[in-house]
């Protein structure tokens, strides 16, 4: 107990040295040298010019579902790279962006800080961000992602100047419609050969066309809202389809999503899209697969139906060998894989097989109620493991009722968004282990990418502070079960309890919006609350694995 009451002594001594106190102005905070330190005297007046900018965003890639924001960040600096206080920086955006929270002038840090949003508008692009100060200009983009298209043609093979459609629909990362999003359609040979229109509520364009008199392979090439879909037709030189005449190795059928929620009555917004693909033995496509589809009987009769290809129409693979459409399910919902998505497919019009029913491709789907938000929380308990820590969220999915909703697909991320420098010593009343110091410093990883850049490195010490893998997150399922839930595991080592902030992140899919992600901010991850109040054995995180100095810039 001697030498942990000197140990405080010394550790007191040495905080009020750091402080200052009892020296003069300009003096060395361990003595042994002194300086004025007082730039700038002398009568002459100092001027400041921005010589560089360092602009960085965080992330540099945005969802288009309007949920996220990327953070900028523009730092002035002189010709000697100091970074300068108190001198105007402006920022802006283009491509439709939304940006928030700056100010007209650089900070004590030398920094001008904004928020950018992608708007209104969900298109995938690219946002250009500006910072100008005087005649220096630095940009910086962040790419808008998650627009794509789903394509549903009827019929893939037709017969000459027959008519046929193929139906699109646009959605955003999070399988959300987009409605009233410009479509442009390229179709040479097809009649018309052009068209423009416009997304409706659902996100869907239909485009109808004539094929030509003459047989081939043509193509059909849609753009909305920065992406891309070529779908390919056959035109046949024949009244009838011919028969297929490959062994057909494999069929099988694919749901995406594979949880979808019910629809209002009168609705057909939510969908999950079908596509079955016919190989034969060598992986080759097969052509001219008669195909039809049905719910396998619907044994827990959730009903809901097929945009095409609802038996007993027949569909037709093309030359890829694919058919699509893709499910509606009604207003019921069903349990877990409750819905059998099924592909009936032979080789002619009159195959038995394909009438029958005797070879199919199954795939189940579960229709869940409308999930409408997700949250996230935990208690006070740290599981301490041999070497590490462990705390654990309950994480939470309900439908606009407030019911529970299961098989809902979640996903976890994390962000170490602060490291901490700093030592801990005996004090307080009872006595344990508490800080003596804590600097918070700013993840050195400006932009994220895992990669020491430029300017990246503040401490100089050649490494990013903190690492990705300091702090871990993983779901234990990465679907909610019966009750709605999951369980998220948040884990580091106990060296790093204490010395590092953490955001941990779920969202959850098919909720639109804010709604559809939460997180928790862990400010810093927690230590277990014996090993604190045993000052008998010094804790795993007695000293900060990123140093100990009271500076960010100083590597120890």
């Amino acid at each position: 107990m001697k030498l942990v009451k000197s140990f405080v002594i010394l550790l007191s001594s040495l905080l009020l040295a750091s402080c200052g106190g009892g020296g003069s102005a300009g003096s060395s905070g361990f003595g042994g040298g002194s300086g004025s330190g007082s730039g700038g005297s002398g009568g002459g007046t100092t001027t400041t010019t921005v010589t560089d900018i360092v602009l960085t965003a965080t992330p540099t890639l945005l969802a288009n579902t309007g949920s996220e924001t990327t953070t900028i960040t523009a730092t002035a600096l002189d010709a000697s790279r100091n970074a300068l206080a108190d001198v105007a920086v402006s920022l802006s955006v283009d491509s439709d962006a939304v940006l928030s929270g700056t100010t007209a002038k650089t900070n004590a840090s030398g920094q001008v800080s904004g928020t950018v949003s992608i708007g209104a508008n969900r298109s995938n692009r690219v946002i250009t961000v500006q910072a100008v100060s005087g005649s220096i200009t630095r940009t910086a983009q962040i790419q808008v992602y998650g627009a794509k298209i789903e394509a549903t043609v009827s019929p893939a093979i037709l017969d000459p100047s027959a008519a046929g459609s193929v139906r699109y629909r646009a959605v955003d990362q999070a399988g959300n419609p987009m409605n009233g999003q410009a479509v442009q359609v390229t179709a040479g040979g097809l009649t018309p050969a052009t068209a423009n229109g416009t997304t409706d509520s659902n996100g869907e364009y239909v485009f109808n066309y004539t094929a030509p008199a003459a047989a081939g392979n043509y193509t059909i090439t849609a753009n909305v809202a920065g992406a891309s879909d070529v779908q390919t037709i056959q035109v046949q030189a024949t009244g009838a389809v011919p028969p297929v005449t490959a062994t057909i190795s494999s069929g099988s059928v694919r749901v995406n999503p594979s949880v979808v929620a019910v629809n209002l009555p009168g609705s057909q917004a939510n969908r999950a899209e079908v596509r079955a693909l016919f190989v034969d033995a060598n992986n080759r496509p097969i052509p001219n697969v008669r195909v039809r589809f049905d719910l396998g009987g619907d044994p827990n009769n959730i009903g809901g139906t097929f945009t095409v290809g609802n038996a007993p129409e027949i569909l037709y693979s093309n030359v890829d060998g694919i058919v699509t459409s893709a499910y509606v399910p009604g207003t019921r919902s069903s349990p877990t894989n409750g819905v059998i998505v099924r592909a009936c497919y032979g080789v002619s019009d009159t195959d038995p097989n394909l009438l029958n029913c005797t070879t199919s491709a199954t795939q189940t789907v579960t229709v869940s109620s409308e999930p409408l938000s997700v949250t996230i929380g935990t208690n006070g308990t740290i599981i301490t493991n041999t070497l590490t820590y462990t705390k654990q969220f309950n994480v939470v999915v309900v439908d606009a009722a407030g019911n529970v909703v299961p098989d809902v697909t979640l996903v976890a991320s994390i962000d170490l968004t602060n490291y901490r420098k700093g030592y801990y010593g005996i004090g307080g009343s009872p006595q344990r282990w508490v800080k003596a110091v804590d600097k918070v410093c700013p993840n050195e990883d400006v932009n994220r990418n895992g990669v020491l850049d430029n300017t990246e490195d503040k401490d100089g010490n050649g490494i990013l502070w903190p690492r990705k893998a300091d702090v871990s997150v993983r779901l234990l399922s990465t679907k909610t079960d019966a009750a709605g839930s999951a369980v998220l595991e948040v884990t580091y080592n106990q060296d790093h309890g204490s010395w590092v902030d953490a955001v941990v992140t779920v969202a959850a899919s098919g909720i639109a919006g804010t709604e559809g992600r939460a997180s928790y901010s862990l400010a810093p991850v927690p230590i277990d609350a014996t090993s604190a109040s045993n000052t008998s054995a010094s804790p795993a995180y007695q000293i900060s694995p990123y140093g100990t100095a009271n500076d960010c810039t100083n590597p120890n």
